[in-house]
């Protein structure tokens, strides 16, 4: 299909378009130069004062997690339709999902297969028990290969950290513990050696991960930055990696009504009450805890700190890979975003996320907004046809009925129901309704070498076996199954 979008008001951070009123063509899924005439427009889409941004990618969203099928039951976390759904009226196009593990690998592909509409990914969870004795000899190739290997096996996009230390439970064991200082100074000479053969390693924010020395922090990207803002000095430390040039997603905790689902993920047991949480083993170090126990103080300072955090950090926006994220749904549910986005747009729509009185007097801009949500989510999972509407992109557009006298008090309705959502060129949203409720999709995940990956899996045999032996399985009875992948899995990547 060849569309023709008219006269729509364009937020483009990646190319450097702020507001201007201008036309998109497409063609083939892809965004073209031009359609010479009308006639050549099989349809043509009127978007006359509404706002024109890249569909939105959110590169943080416990979607797919083991687990959460019970929680489904239990907790009344969404179905995977409503899931889909909910992603495409509120304009976002792609979603990654951030704890995947070696043992769990084929089941969260299988999971994201089933989401309708939107683009996956997912980050493989490295268990730093497992390659404890190379992070005690300092064997940095070691590791190195096994994470080629790893992404390869499990069709990641991405490595994370859950859990920066190797802590041992039983007592007299032979190996003291492994703390942060010495896994960070590791990995962080692994990320200087290879540069780009690897993607950045993210890691997973905790308060005392902000004890450690910002510099270091700062050659990684810290995922859902605020969990780990419970006191004043820790949030300075997160301001600081900013100021160095750091990269985070924001993980902006909300204390409004958060849609029925009052959620945590984690390794926290729940205090006090009965039936409040479930346990499932997924192959980390402790077992992984679904809880819907919250302790309100806690919550109310993760909540001023992470919001607080994400107005003042909008002036590093042009030096920082910044990006949005709420960990869903531990900083709130996805569905929650249209609410924050409100606040960040307008101080008047802060009333319901915290005392607008102690948050700074600081607006994001629609452009700016694209940045956090569409461009920077783009550049940190290396989605070179996502993010932007330049020549060659997918053809992945949000339209909303925003412009310059939309009322504050509006926004967050207007960016719950987009009016259009194009995905690969087809209509998937009008008038903020389902217009096709399937649309072609594409996993996507780091592509390594088929030589590359030979050569880890020879030099890194004796780990590798190590590794699967510990889980009684061969490598292959873990590797991801090609039927999950699609045709064009990791384009762009």
């Amino acid at each position: 299909m060849n569309i023709w979008l008219k006269n729509g008001t364009v937020f483009d951070p990646a190319n450097g378009i702020e507001g201007e009123k201008m036309d998109i063509f497409i063609s083939g899924g892809k965004i073209v130069d031009e359609i010479k005439t009308e006639s050549e427009a099989t349809k043509i889409i009127d978007a006359s004062d509404k706002a024109v941004m890249p569909g939105g990618i959110d590169v943080h969203s416990h979607v797919a997690t083991y687990g959460l099928n019970l929680t489904r039951f239990t907790l009344g976390f969404p179905t995977v339709n409503e899931i889909g759904y909910a992603y495409a009226r509120m304009g976002y196009t792609y979603v990654n999902e951030p704890l995947m593990t070696l043992n769990t690998a084929n089941y969260v592909h299988h999971e994201l297969t089933s989401i309708p509409v939107v683009d996956t990914s997912a980050f493989l969870v490295l268990s730093l028990y497992d390659v404890d004795k190379e992070i005690r000899e300092g064997n940095k190739d070691a590791v190195k290969d096994l994470i080629l290997f790893l992404l390869d096996l499990t069709k990641s996009i991405g490595v994370k950290i859950y859990d920066a230390r190797v802590k041992y439970a039983k007592r007299g064991f032979f190996y003291r513990d492994v703390g942060e200082k010495k896994c960070l100074n590791f990995f962080y000479k692994i990320i200087e050696s290879v540069g780009e053969k690897l993607p950045q390693i993210q890691l997973r924010t905790y308060p005392e991960l902000l004890d450690e020395n910002p510099d270091i922090l700062c050659g990684f990207c810290l995922a859902h930055i605020a969990s780990g803002m419970d006191n004043e000095e820790r949030y300075e430390t997160a301001m600081r990696i900013l100021k160095k040039g750091g990269a985070v997603d924001l993980g902006i905790f909300c204390t409004s009504p958060r849609e029925n689902i009052d959620m945590r993920i984690g390794y926290d047991v729940p205090v006090g009450g009965k039936n409040n949480f479930n346990s499932v083993d997924i192959g980390l170090e402790q077992p992984l805890i679904f809880s819907k126990v919250k302790e309100k103080k806690i919550e109310d300072i993760r909540a001023y700190y992470s919001q607080k955090f994400a107005l003042e950090a909008l002036e590093y926006l042009n030096s920082c890979l910044i990006s949005f994220s709420t960990d869903s749904p531990n900083g709130c549910l996805f569905s929650s975003y249209p609410k924050i986005f409100a606040g960040l747009l307008n101080s008047g729509n802060r009333k319901e996320l915290m005392n607008k009185e102690f948050l700074p007097d600081i607006e994001y801009s629609l452009y700016e907004l694209a940045t956090i949500t569409r461009t920077n989510p783009a550049k940190q999972l290396c989605l070179r046809n996502k993010g932007h509407l330049g020549t060659g992109a997918d053809a992945d557009i949000a339209i909303y009925d925003i412009d310059g006298d939309t009322r504050a008090e509006e926004f967050e309705k207007r960016l719950s129901s987009c009016e259009y959502l194009l995905k690969g060129g087809e209509v998937v949203i009008y008038k903020g309704g389902l217009n096709r409720d399937r649309v072609r999709k594409k996993r996507f995940y780091f592509e390594v070498g088929e030589k590359e990956v030979e050569g880890a899996k020879e030099r890194q045999r004796e780990v590798i076996e190590r590794i699967c032996n510990r889980r009684s399985f061969r490598a292959e009875h873990l590797k991801v199954d090609e039927c999950f992948m699609g045709a064009g899995a990791s384009e762009g990547v």
